[in-house]
């Protein structure tokens, strides 16, 4: 563990903080495996993800990978944290360990580096413990600390630390969390290299409306969140979507998440015959116009079986002759070898073998806006 002082200027410490004030949610523990996080009495502060688009955010994240000498590519999303009076993170580990390895490590692998940043001091209370070490660190403003999660391939437990409570003040840190290989959860799979797992359905896709108390759910969800949209970012999103695209994230509501993840399994455990659980759930990814999706098929890990669940479209384009462009088509390639085009209304979702059956968008959107979001499970 490594203190470095002055790491950041007092203008981008005072930055930064000014980009947590404006969206921040109570922040959240990964529980029992679990593909997502959930609150907890844990931790009792509250989050902001620093879009990496923003400029200060973006010369910050490398001037991390700088100093620790790593692939930029290998770094997870700047992440801050404002604590109140009162407010703390119990004793914990940055690396993933048993069923939480397996949902979040097999893409991307452990953590193997943290790098932690003050952004102010004029707080009392807050310091950073490492039990295991009987070091407690006092908050500096722009002080960073910096510390080895894996060492040789081993987790190291002796970083267990914790966040001590505010007593009075409010205290704002970013953390830079680092992984041990690029990502690899957008990666492609083309079709010449479909992985070897069993087709479960006659055709590999189906079509079918959402019970009615789950698509008010997810209605009453969208009404919630839907002037939260902010830009979709992700590593190698190039190579996976052609023009501009949003998101608009579940991560304020994990809880309701996780319920209309639940709620759709047994439509598609219907479908596909088999024992599944819930893997993973996307947020409502809004298309812009001009957008599309290459050809691929979905991680072998975890997305056997999955779902486009068409929220809400608008398919005016402004156009001079007409005032709509044409629905747009989720394009599927059933077992048969047959390419078919799928055009989904609200409430409409296409339940799919994602990891074997190659899809895509191939047209460009024509209109305002395409928003569904994604359900994908596994075979236990």
């Amino acid at each position: 563990m490594k203190e470095i002082h002055d790491f950041l200027t007092q203008e981008e410490c005072d930055g930064l903080i000014e980009l947590i004030n404006k969206n921040h949610v109570p922040s959240t523990v990964v529980s029992q495996g679990d593909e997502f996080s959930v609150q907890d009495k844990s931790r009792t502060s509250s989050t902001s993800n620093l879009d990496h688009s923003n400029p200060l955010v973006k010369s910050i994240h490398e001037k991390i990978a700088k100093y620790l000498d790593l692939d930029i590519s290998n770094g997870e999303n700047l992440q801050g944290q404002l604590y109140e009076p009162g407010q703390y993170f119990k004793p914990h580990h940055d690396f993933f360990s048993g069923a939480a390895y397996d949902m979040h490590c097999l893409d991307k692998g452990n953590r193997t580096h943290t790098l932690m940043i003050y952004l102010n001091d004029d707080f009392e209370g807050g310091g950073t413990n490492f039990p295991r070490m009987n070091t407690v660190l006092q908050p500096k403003k722009a002080k960073a600390v910096t510390w080895q999660n894996m060492i040789n391939g081993r987790t190291q437990e002796n970083t267990l630390h914790e966040g001590m409570p505010v007593t009075s003040g409010k205290k704002y840190i970013i953390t830079s969390w680092w992984r041990e290989g690029k990502p690899q959860s957008q990666k492609i799979q083309r079709v010449e290299s479909r992985p070897q797992l069993p087709q479960l359905t006659e055709k590999g896709f189906d079509v079918v409306r959402v019970p009615e108390d789950t698509w008010n759910l997810i209605q009453d969800t969208y009404q919630l969140l839907k002037d939260k949209v902010e830009p979709e970012v992700f590593e190698g999103k190039e190579d996976f979507i052609k023009g501009d695209s949003e998101l608009i994230s579940y991560d304020h509501i994990p809880h309701i998440r996780n319920l209309i993840h639940n709620q759709l399994l047994p439509i598609h455990r219907n479908f596909a015959g088999v024992d599944i659980e819930p893997s993973a759930m996307y947020g409502i990814r809004s298309y812009l116009r001009g957008a599309s999706l290459v050809e691929h098929t979905d991680r072998i890990e975890t997305h056997h079986v999955s779902s486009v669940i068409l929220v809400d479209k608008d398919l005016r384009c402004g156009c001079q002759h007409k005032d709509n462009g044409d629905d747009w088509a989720f394009d599927i390639q059933g077992y048969d070898g047959d390419w078919y085009k799928v055009y989904l209304e609200p409430r409409d979702m296409i339940v799919y073998e994602s990891a074997l059956c190659v899809h895509a968008r191939k047209e460009p959107f024509q209109g305002t806006y395409y928003r569904n979001f994604f359900a994908h499970y596994k075979i236990i």
